[in-house]
C-alpha cells in the first residue's frame, strides 16, 4: 500500500510539475487537461483520476505555489498580538510570496484575461487575501468600510508589487514601500526612518 501511494503521489506532483512548465512555456498553449498530459508524459485519463478537473489541478498548483512561498506564516500575522506589527507581518507575507514565483504569477494573470476558468479561480484565492486584510485591519479601524478593504486590497496585490519591484527593488525595500502606503490608507503615523549609526554620529558631531 506505501509503495503504491508513493507511485500516485510521485505521478501527481509529476503532473502538477508539468501543469507549472505549461505555464512558463516560452510559447504558452492553452492551459488544458490534454496539454498537461503531454508535458508530464500521461494519459488524460490519468490528469483526470488524479485530480478530476482542470480547476482542481489549477487549485493543487495554486497550493505549491502557496507552499513555496512561504503562505504559512500568514498565522503568525493572525496570531500577533500587536495589531501594527500582525499587518506588516501579513504585508511581508504577500511581498514575499509574489516575489517568490514573479514569473509564474504574470503568466497566470496574462492567462487568466483570455480563460474565464482561470481568472475565477484565481479571483476565489484572492478573495482570501480581501477577507484576511478585513480582519487585519480590523483591528487598528473600527468596522472599516468596503472602499478601504478594496484600496488595502490592491496596494496588497500582485500588480501593485510586480510595478514597485520594477528591475531593482528588493522585496525588503518593497515591503517598506507597500507598508508604508497600507498605513497611510489606514491613517497611522509612518514609522520614523533608523538612520546608519555611522550618519547618527555625524549628525551628533
Amino acid at each position: 500500500m506505501g509503495r503504491r501511494q508513493a507511485a500516485v503521489d510521485k505521478t501527481r506532483a509529476r503532473i502538477v510539475a508539468a501543469a507549472r512548465r505549461l505555464l512558463l512555456a516560452r510559447r504558452p498553449t492553452e492551459f488544458s487537461l490534454e496539454g498537461v498530459a503531454r508535458r508530464a508524459r500521461v494519459t488524460r485519463m490519468t490528469v483526470y483520476h488524479r485530480f478530476g478537473s482542470r480547476r482542481e489541478l489549477l487549485e493543487a498548483l495554486f497550493d505549491e505555489l502557496a507552499a513555496e512561498g512561504g503562505m504559512s506564516h500568514l498565522r503568525n500575522a493572525f496570531q500577533q498580538p500587536d495589531a501594527e506589527q500582525a499587518l506588516a507581518d501579513y504585508v511581508a507575507t504577500f511581498v514575499r510570496f509574489w516575489s517568490s514565483g514573479r514569473l509564474i504569477h504574470r503568466r497566470l494573470r496574462a492567462q487568466g484575461v483570455l480563460d474565464p476558468e482561470l481568472e475565477r479561480a484565481l479571483a476565489a484565492r484572492q478573495e482570501w487575501r480581501r477577507q484576511g486584510l478585513r480582519v487585519v485591519a480590523g483591528r487598528l479601524v473600527q468596522r472599516p468600510a468596503d472602499d478601504l478593504i478594496d484600496v488595502l486590497f490592491t496596494l496588497t496585490s500582485f500588480e501593485t508589487f510586480d510595478t514597485l519591484a520594477g528591475g531593482t527593488r528588493t522585496p525588503a525595500q518593497v515591503t517598506s514601500l507597500v507598508l508604508g502606503l497600507v498605513r497611510g490608507a489606514l491613517g497611522l503615523a509612518l514609522p520614523s526612518p533608523t538612520l546608519p549609526k555611522s550618519s547618527r554620529n555625524r549628525s551628533a558631531g
